[in-house]
């Protein structure tokens, strides 16, 4: 569909369709899923867990911080040698052609697009580059995912949202952009209700975790969008449009580098994380502050190592969340007084951009201090 963003955050994901042959897989869903992902097990590598046969797919994840979903299909041919393409989704086998909602989009882009057929006629001028929806998709996906905490919907929602809403423009992408984003807040105000638009009997927000993502798209465009109204001022600066995109957009193109610098060895403390299967296990790999994105249920064991600081001393360690999923579960922050040599052990449960920070406490003062961040990924919750 050619609407992928590559997150800074590195915690993207990529939908991969695999379609085999019904003789090729076992009768039941359940089991078909499951023979993909012992393939997977035992023909790849660079996993940062094992492969899950989830409900809808096989996801892997890698450890360059992003994940592969592996629908798959199975194809049936009748005496009469007509095809039925069916999907391993949950309990059954449910007919579905993997390619109906890319040529739906395609279609959509040709016909929404200017220049439509209507201005064709008009002979209205037309500046922007073909496929005007495509890029707009692309920029609403961008947003959607610009926060590392933010749990918004995935992009099939949001790709279907927009070409419901879109408001083209003939010779600007930005008008467009803006235009859309505010009908697209309209409409969520009015419903919260996503269709499938290639299976009319289907929704995408059938259950509650997807609807709860579409609300909070719906109150994070109430939150963002009055940021953009001193574009429409006729003295709005550069600076001040810089400003104002960088509230929807969050990126260092507007901005400059934001990312914070954990502070390490040279402050007199080092913080040691490493990565493990289970709570207070063996430990397998090390973990760099603010590298790739974590999977949910990694279990995380972090180590003080003051310098210049004289037993006896404690160690506190303050967990500070970020995120709709942390906040929704009280728990944006939370600390442990330990002793010295005492790890201290959590796991990754909630998207987005963590921090823990570390102090080295001594007669009741903080004598060190440093931080280590840990971002994590979508993805089930395993804890």
């Amino acid at each position: 569909m050619h609407t992928l963003n590559q997150s800074e955050h590195i915690d993207y994901d990529i939908d991969v369709a695999v379609i085999f042959e019904a003789s090729d897989l076992p009768d039941k869903a359940a089991d078909a899923r499951a023979r993909v992902r012992d393939a997977l097990l035992e023909k790849c590598s660079n996993f940062t867990k094992e492969p899950e046969a989830r409900k809808n797919a096989v996801t892997v994840w890698y450890s360059d911080g992003y994940h592969i979903d592996f629908a798959v299909y199975r194809r049936r041919t009748d005496w009469f040698g007509n095809q039925t393409i069916e999907h391993a989704g949950g309990d059954e086998w449910t007919a579905r052609d993997p390619m109906a909602y890319t040529n739906w989009f395609s279609k959509q882009v040709d016909s929404k697009s200017p220049p439509t057929y209507l201005e064709v006629l008009l002979g209205t001028r037309v500046n922007v580059a073909k496929g005007q929806l495509r890029r707009i998709v692309r920029f609403v996906k961008a947003f959607a995912r610009s926060r590392s905490g933010w749990a918004l919907p995935g992009g099939i929602i949001i790709t279907t949202l927009v070409c419901e809403v879109y408001r083209p423009h003939p010779t600007r992408d930005d008008v467009a952009l803006v235009q859309t984003l505010k009908a697209l807040l309209a409409r969520l105000q009015a419903n919260v209700d996503v269709q499938n638009p290639v299976q009319q009997t289907a929704w995408f927000t059938s259950s509650d975790r997807r609807k709860r993502e579409v609300e909070r798209l719906r109150d994070t465009l109430a939150d963002k969008l009055p940021n953009l109204d001193v574009l429409h001022q006729p003295l709005c600066t550069p600076a001040q449009a810089y400003k104002a995109w960088d509230a929807i957009f969050y990126h260092d193109y507007w901005t400059g580098a934001r990312k914070a610098v954990a502070q390490s060895a040279a402050n007199g403390l080092t913080i040691e994380c490493a990565l493990a299967r289970a709570s207070k296990g063996k430990v397998y790999k090390a973990h760099v502050s603010d590298s790739s994105a974590l999977p949910k249920g990694i279990h995380l064991r972090f180590m003080a190592t003051p310098v210049g600081v004289e037993l006896p001393y404690s160690v506190r360690w303050t967990v500070r969340n970020e995120g709709d999923e942390a906040r929704e579960e009280g728990q944006l922050t939370h600390n442990s007084l330990l002793g010295p040599a005492e790890p201290y052990w959590t796991s990754t449960a909630f998207k987005g951009r963590h921090t823990m920070v570390c102090e080295i406490v001594k007669n009741g003062q903080t004598v060190r201090q440093a931080e280590h961040i840990v971002r994590i990924g979508p993805g089930t919750r395993c804890l």
